[in-house]
């Protein structure tokens, strides 16, 4: 494979090629060659990229030829020009071609890229392909024509429908349009600079114009003076008599579609369109669906969009039904279309399945990492990484509300505690990971109310090394290792210590993060993050770096660790963990690998950790978990003071009581190279599900109970809102005693197909599987109503699902064991 990377000006491009691309000598002599090489344009990146993320434009021109190819032209029209040529001057019968077109963080490449690829060969034989590329990129200009579309068909006197829509960030001053052939017309408006503009216009085909084609394509004009164009469309003018000939009928709908999803009908006939419609049957023959939509006669292509809004309920999805669309034209002639969208009879013999959800696009567009939801509101919040901003999400009418802007890049989101019985007040904390600090976000207001800024933490490895043992006593020098860990916060989890009863204590309210490894952290600890917790309304400053994870008795293999965290020149640095209290460490276990997972328990007395990613040294390989229990509270001891190579050490130490103990840690049935990619806890802490290779299940002392078999890569989990269950005990009649509902015992895993599975966890069976339009490929949450009835919130590649959890009864209600002992 050959790569060319492509920048700077075309000249400068088209240089670059030329010296990159050579291989070998053609041959000499004279051959006849009438063989036509073979090219292809091959999407390597996929059909739509974004810019901001990947920072490159891509795609692979691949050539064939049976002697030899002499150049390949590359043309691009549309969100980007450009014209170069490649010139082999060598013998080179096969390439692959990979174009990169490098761009910047302020490029304005945007929209529909049509890309030419024209082979030629040594004795002059051509071949092309063409294709195109959808970029996204906020900063960009882009046009896209709607309306007509290809394979469009008028008449003089009839009225064809235009539309243009046009985006940009900075705003747009105009948007228009132009007909260039039999039919020569323009037109465009003027606006004041809004951000998106979709211009509906109609074009009357004159009386005197001819049979023939034009080239239509929309334009617009963005605040800068830059014009950019769309894609062009060939419309066809034909001339009507006698018109006996029926519309042409076709229809779009996905294959697996949700109960509200749209359905597309297009009619076209030169004779002009007099109503257009559409019907659904169940397998039974019964109509569940349809409309009829009347026009005048004038127009000759149209196409209408309607909500299917199938009469099914969710006891009766997944199911098939049956689709039909038709059309009339001025001159009475109507035909239909089935799901496979050919013009056919009326015979509807086609169907489509019909599966769970709603799904509704993110209104901007933007990467959402995290999710959290507010019973009081009955509203989902999610971070949108690329937007700075926080998405809002009505459950109840299934609609995003004004979005709330936060801090950079936010990532981890959770709710504000207000008590252990899973009280939270209307109060979110976001991670901002393209800083150091987190928003503290009012969602009754829409609005921050602080950022409160997170620490930096110092680690130092303290030893004596002996200099001289020639002398009495020995010489020594005292070497101290220092880390600074100075990560960005990601994965977020919320807690309260109680002093009595059930109510967060109002000056300990805990949010315990995880952060973002950066590429120049020191030493042993490239691409690791780290795990903390912060009081975020303490009178004083109070700050705790987790290192008790990774205790281990004293060895030359381990180093005694110092803790200092630096608040910054307001408020200073502070010693957390003096060298003379002589605690020692395994120093690899203080790092955390990218991304490590934080959720809170329901109750928000526990948080769960599940550590993500890999690390690029295979020492550094492996996947821990850990349990956090805030109120067990932390122990204070002043420490003797100890002299070391003449310096002497005294202070304190602070010792979270409620991280799990490295023993525990390391007992973790996972604890391999085998990340975790996401993990689940239900209301109590009691019951912890961690997924990586399956979905492990663990009590709150890390013990391994059981392994529900859900693989695949899919990330999103979540746990029955009401499972209070403990991992160890089936908590039901029949399960060593306990009156709970065994039908709360469940979980709700993304499948890599489009489904949610559901497990019992205890007995780690699947219970059911819900069937959706998408597999969810982000975050996974459940919702409850204040009427009881749950949703399931998850994130797809078109936006976000809800889903209404059908009633599933758990097929272990009891212990299957039902012997004497």
């Amino acid at each position: 494979m050959v790569r060319c990377v492509l920048k700077g000006g075309v000249p400068l491009v088209a240089a670059g090629l030329l010296v990159g691309c050579a291989e070998q000598r053609f041959r000499l002599g004279f051959e006849s060659d009438t063989q036509v090489p073979t090219v292809d344009i091959v999407k390597s990146a996929g059909d739509t990229i974004d810019v901001q993320r990947t920072g490159k434009i891509s795609f692979t021109v691949r050539a064939r030829d049976n002697l030899g190819i002499k150049s390949i032209a590359i043309s691009l029209r549309g969100g980007l020009l450009l014209d170069t040529t490649v010139t082999f001057t060598s013998a080179t019968t096969s390439i692959d071609l990979v174009v990169d077109l490098p761009q910047g963080v302020n490029s304005t490449v945007g929209g529909v890229i049509t890309i030419t690829a024209t082979v030629t060969d040594g004795n002059n034989n051509t071949a092309s392909d063409t294709d195109s590329l959808f970029v996204v990129n906020l900063r960009a200009l882009t046009v896209v024509l709607l309306s007509p579309t290809v394979g469009s068909v008028t008449s003089p006197d009839k009225q064809l429908p235009i539309r243009v829509l046009a985006a940009q960030q900075a705003g747009i001053q105009r948007v228009g349009w132009q007909a260039i052939g039999v039919v020569n017309a323009s037109d465009s408006a003027f606006y004041a600079l809004p951000d998106t503009v979709n211009l509906l216009d109609t074009l009357t085909i004159p009386t005197a114009t001819p049979p023939g084609t034009f080239i239509m394509f929309g334009f617009a004009v963005d605040s800068a003076g830059r014009r950019v164009v769309s894609t062009s469309v060939t419309v066809t003018v034909q001339l009507v008599v006698t018109d006996t000939i029926p519309p042409v009928v076709t229809f779009t709908v996905p294959q697996r579609a949700e109960v509200r999803d749209s359905i597309a009908v297009r009619a076209k006939d030169p004779s002009g369109i007099v109503s257009v419609g559409w019907i659904a049957l169940d397998i039974s023959g019964a109509q569940i669906g349809g409309n009829t939509t009347a026009f005048s006669g004038t127009l000759t292509d149209v196409t209408v969009m309607d909500n299917l809004s199938l009469g099914l309920t969710a006891v009766q999805l997944p199911a098939l039904v049956v689709l039909k669309a038709f059309a009339t034209d001025a001159a009475g002639n109507t035909d239909s279309a089935r799901t496979d969208t050919l013009r056919t009879a009326p015979v509807l013999a086609d169907s489509i399945t019909v599966v769970h959800g709603l799904t509704k696009p993110l209104p901007a567009g933007g990467h959402v990492v995290d999710a959290i939801y507010n019973r009081n509101n009955n509203r989902v919040y999610l971070t949108n990484f690329d937007l700075n901003r926080v998405e809002v999400f009505d459950v109840t009418d299934t609609s995003f509300k004004d979005a709330m802007p936060v801090g950079s890049r936010p990532w981890g989101i959770a709710l504000w505690p207000r008590d252990t019985l899973g009280a939270n007040g209307d109060t979110v904390v976001v991670a901002n990971s393209g800083g150091t600090d987190l928003s503290i976000v009012d969602v009754t207001l829409g609005r921050e109310r602080r950022r409160h800024a997170l620490p930096n933490f110092i680690i130092q490895s303290v030893e004596v090394e002996i200099t001289n043992d020639q002398v009495v006593p020995p010489a020594v020098e005292l070497k101290v290792t220092e880390f600074d860990f100075s990560d960005r916060p990601q994965y977020l989890a919320m807690t309260c210590r109680v002093t009595a009863g059930t109510t967060c204590s109002a000056t300990d309210i805990m949010a315990v993060y995880s952060t973002a490894p950066t590429q120049a952290q020191q030493g042993a600890f490239p691409l690791r993050g780290t795990m903390r917790w912060e009081n975020l309304t303490s009178a004083a400053p109070e700050s705790h770096f987790w290192w008790e994870q990774a205790e281990k008795l004293p060895s030359p293999d381990n180093d005694t660790i110092r803790v200092i965290v630096d608040r910054g020149p307001v408020v200073g640095s502070d010693v957390l963990l003096e060298a003379s209290c002589g605690r020692t460490v395994n120093m690899l276990e203080l790092g955390f690998a990218d991304s490590t997972f934080t959720r809170n328990s329901g109750n928000f007395a526990r948080a769960l950790i599940g550590e993500g990613g890999t690390g690029k040294e295979p020492a550094l390989e492996f996947a821990r978990a850990i349990a956090y229990n805030v109120n067990a509270g932390k122990t204070v001891t002043v420490c003797p003071t100890i002299n070391l190579a003449g310096v002497p050490f005294a202070g304190r130490e602070e010792i979270d009581n409620g991280i799990s103990p490295g023993i525990r840690v390391r007992d973790f049935i996972v604890n391999t190279a085998i990340p975790v990619r996401s993990i689940g806890v239900n209301f109590n802490g009691l019951t912890n599900l961690f997924r990586a290779d399956s979905v492990y299940v663990f009590d709150e002392a890390l013990r391994l109970r059981g392994i529900i078999g859900a693989s695949g890569v899919n990330a999103g989990m979540d746990l029955n809102f009401n499972h209070a269950f403990t991992a160890g005990t089936g908590g039901t009649p029949g399960t060593s005693g306990g009156t709970l509902d065994p039908n709360d015992r469940l979980s709700f895993t993304a499948s890599t197909d489009p489904q949610i599975d559901v497990f019992d966890t205890y007995f780690w069976g699947r219970v059911a599987s819900i069937a959706i339009r998408d597999p969810v490929i982000g975050p996974l949450r459940v919702a409850r109503l204040g009427s009881g009835e749950q949703f399931l919130i998850g994130v797809t590649a078109r936006g976000v699902v809800t889903v209404r959890i059908p009633a599933i009864t758990n097929l272990y209600p009891a212990n299957r064991w039902s012997g004497s002992q």
